[in-house]
Formats: C-alpha cells, sequence, structure tokens
C-alpha cells in the first residue's frame, strides 16, 4: 500500500462511457500527489480502457459481477487512507476533491454520506423532478441534524480501516437496488454522518426509464425489508411514507372497480387522492417555493405516477416473498 496516498476514488463502470468521461472530467487531481482515480470496468463491451487512457487513473477490467463486487474490488487495489465511491453517472462541482480532503484531515469522519444536489445534471423535468424529490427527503426533512444514520451509496466516503473492518459491501446483490440500505443495517452501530456542506450532481433517469427503475427497486426493497437484510430508513422509507404512497394505486383499483359497478359511490374515489395530497403537502409546497405554477403541476403528476409504480413494486416485491417462502 502507497502510505502517500491520503484518497482513494473507486468508481464501478458498466456500459456507462459518456457519463464516466463527464464525471472524469470534474474529477481534477492535476496537482494533487496524494489522491489516486480506480476505474473499475465492471464487464463493459467494448472495454473502456482507450476511451480513457488519457486521465490519469488506474484501470481495472473484471468479468462482469455487480457494483458491491466492482466497489470491493476498488477497495482491495487501492491504496488511500481514505475511499471516496462514486457512481459513474455523477458530477463533481469545482474543487470538491480538494476541499473534502481538507476536511477529513481536519473533521474525525469514520464514514461520511455525501447527498445530491437539488440540481439534476441532465435538462429534463423528469430528472429534475427525481432531484427535487431525493434533495427534499435527504436534506430539508433532515435540515439542522448533524447526521442520518443512512448510507448514500452512490457517494460516500469511508476511512480504510472502518471499511475493511465491515467487510464491505455485500456481494450477493448483484444489481444496484438494497447494497446501500443492507450495508446501513450492518454499519448500525457505527456513526454514519451527512457531509451537509458537500453534494454531488446526478444524472438522473427520465421517462419510463425512472417509473421502471423504481419499479425494481421497490421491488427488492419489500422482499430484502421481508427476509430481514434491510430496514426502514426513516427518510424515503417509513411506514407513513409507504401508507400515502400506496394511494395511487388504491385510487386505479377503485376505478377499475367503479367503471364495473355503477353502484359504487364516485366520492369514494376522492379518498386516496385526498390521503395523496394530503401526505405530500410539506413536499408539494417544497416544490411551489422552486417552480412556477405550470412546472409544479407536472412534477405532481409525475410523483403520484411515481407512487404508483412503487406500489407496483411493492406489490411485485410481496409476490416474490410469497414464493420465497413456499419454495425455500
Amino acid at each position: 500500500m502507497n502510505k502517500k496516498i491520503f484518497l482513494s476514488v473507486i468508481i464501478p463502470v458498466f456500459n456507462n462511457l459518456n457519463h464516466v468521461l463527464d464525471l472524469l472530467k470534474s474529477v481534477d487531481i492535476s496537482n494533487s500527489k496524494n489522491v489516486e482515480i480506480i476505474i473499475i470496468d465492471d464487464g463493459s463491451k467494448p472495454k473502456l480502457k482507450k476511451k480513457i487512457n488519457k486521465f490519469k487513473l488506474k484501470y481495472k477490467y473484471i468479468k462482469n459481477s455487480g457494483p458491491s463486487y466492482a466497489r470491493n474490488f476498488g477497495a482491495k487495489i487501492s491504496s488511500g487512507k481514505f475511499l471516496l465511491f462514486l457512481d459513474s453517472d455523477l458530477v463533481l462541482p469545482k474543487n470538491f476533491l480538494k476541499i473534502l480532503i481538507n476536511f477529513l484531515k481536519k473533521e474525525k469522519i469514520e464514514i461520511g454520506s455525501i447527498p445530491y444536489g437539488m440540481k439534476s445534471n441532465i435538462k429534463n423535468i423528469f430528472s429534475q423532478y427525481k432531484a427535487f424529490f431525493d434533495y427534499f427527503n435527504v436534506c430539508i426533512k433532515l435540515k439542522g441534524l448533524k447526521e442520518t444514520g443512512y448510507l448514500i451509496g452512490s457517494s460516500c466516503v469511508f476511512s480504510r480501516k472502518i471499511f475493511f473492518k465491515s467487510k464491505g459491501w455485500n456481494q450477493n446483490i448483484k444489481t444496484p437496488s438494497t447494497e446501500h440500505e443492507e450495508f446501513t443495517k450492518r454499519l448500525e452501530k457505527i456513526k454514519i454522518i451527512r457531509l451537509k456542506s458537500f453534494y454531488v450532481e446526478h444524472k438522473f433517469l427520465f421517462g419510463a426509464d425512472l417509473f421502471k427503475k423504481i419499479f425494481f427497486r421497490s421491488k427488492d426493497w419489500v422482499f430484502s425489508k421481508l427476509i430481514g437484510t434491510i430496514e426502514f430508513s426513516g427518510l424515503t422509507t417509513t411506514k407513513t411514507s409507504g401508507f400515502f404512497s400506496i394511494q395511487p394505486l388504491l385510487f386505479f383499483i377503485l376505478l377499475v372497480y367503479f367503471s364495473l359497478n355503477q353502484n359504487f359511490s364516485v366520492f369514494i374515489l376522492i379518498i386516496p387522492l385526498i390521503f395523496f395530497i394530503f401526505g405530500n403537502l410539506n413536499f408539494f409546497n417544497f416544490l411551489y417555493q422552486k417552480n412556477r405554477i405550470d412546472n409544479l403541476i407536472k412534477y405532481i403528476f409525475i410523483h403520484f405516477f411515481f407512487c404508483f409504480f412503487v406500489s407496483l413494486g411493492a406489490l411485485a416485491g410481496l409476490f416474490k416473498y410469497s414464493f420465497y417462502r413456499i419454495f425455500n
């Protein structure tokens, strides 16, 4: 291990060339002798090495094994006193690493979560909605609190000692889904600090891709919760948020029932809509403060369908758990 290296930046990549190029351009280590950049190419086709050779970094190609394995592999070949894990679809603000290194040298940090900024790096209303959603839940809800106890897997920093003592990411989780929640549960006795003065920009998915991703994440989350590998985060995943998120699905179920039964009171259809609006008033007020009224209406519609796909995913997770119990 090179003892001169203070910070190792570990970036797993899978078929994401354009995004990782943007990230590497924002990772300025031209004047830093105590930083190393490690790219773990997780089975990309074609390999990314020729395209990123112009950057000062360490490149390793592995067969496709998932982000957890790639992060752990990067940690094993790293030399830094601290390990910074970044997803390839992020962009860093100017002087991010320089400021972070100075912070880590002054403060006693074992694990730090770095939240997403309020602005999406992609100009699209779906992407910007997701940026607002994550910022509200991670930063606004916890305003004034020092730590969250919640690991943000896409952008987090570990002391080397703590990372290896905790045995790293769970390599049994092959897709980018619940690996950070599972790790959070294993780290419950260690303080996870939310680094409030730092943020990263994220290239959020949009349109059908956003809803598809949230469906599968919700499915995996519910299944993992039922088998006991993760817990409620206290942020986006709580019993209360689950109740309000299921209201759009209930609305469509009642709508179908109403279309088949003319004796069904139309006023009952309003009940899930009232619960949905009431349960998201703080978020909608936050959106109102940041947007024109026409955009606010669009964001509310996106959030309605976002919650609908969360509910569908949760239902799929319940079915998956039922089959798991039957056949295991």
